[in-house]
């Protein structure tokens, strides 16, 4: 049997402890820490939360703020509508027995711009100059390349409270 006397006993125990002791004061110190460390990491990303939401909600109010502004703005132009009803309207005066002016259709390019797609067709030469001045008066015209009588004209609409 292997003996061990009552000092070295003593030592052995006093070691262990110190061993022990060092090692649970270590591991206290080092979850300390890292419970620290993590809440601070969390606070961090409680504050980067906090900045992305109000950044997140003032770009939801400008985004309304635009939308009402374009609204508001949408609803000081002509409408498709009553462009086209204008437009036959118009036609149907200005066309004579000399030229004849008809509405084909429009295409609405932005708020205030509108492509209207026209056909012109004349009798005599000065008819067609006549159809043309129209068209020129409402706005920059470009002859069809495929076809003579279809004119695409750049109608470009004023406010409604601006206009006179």
């Amino acid at each position: 049997m292997i003996s061990i006397n009552n000092k070295r006993f003593k030592l052995i125990i006093k070691v262990g402890l110190i061993i022990f002791v060092t090692y649970f004061i270590g591991f206290f110190f080092f979850k300390l820490a890292n419970f620290f460390k993590i809440s601070y990491e969390k606070e961090q990303y409680t504050n980067e939360l906090k900045i992305r939401k109000q950044e997140t909600l003032s770009l939801k109010r400008k985004i309304v703020n635009k939308k009402e502004k374009m609204k508001e703005i949408e609803s000081r132009y002509i409408k498709k509508e009553e462009l086209d009803s204008k437009i036959k309207d118009i036609y149907k005066r200005m066309s004579v027995l000399d030229y004849n002016l008809k509405y084909l259709s429009s295409k609405k390019m932005c708020v205030d711009n509108y492509i209207l797609v026209t056909q012109l067709t004349a009798k005599s030469e000065e008819g067609l100059k006549a159809g043309e001045g129209i068209l020129s008066y409402l706005g920059q015209m470009k002859k069809s390349e495929k076809n003579n009588t279809i004119y695409f004209v750049n109608y470009i609409s004023k406010p409604k409270d601006i206009k006179k």
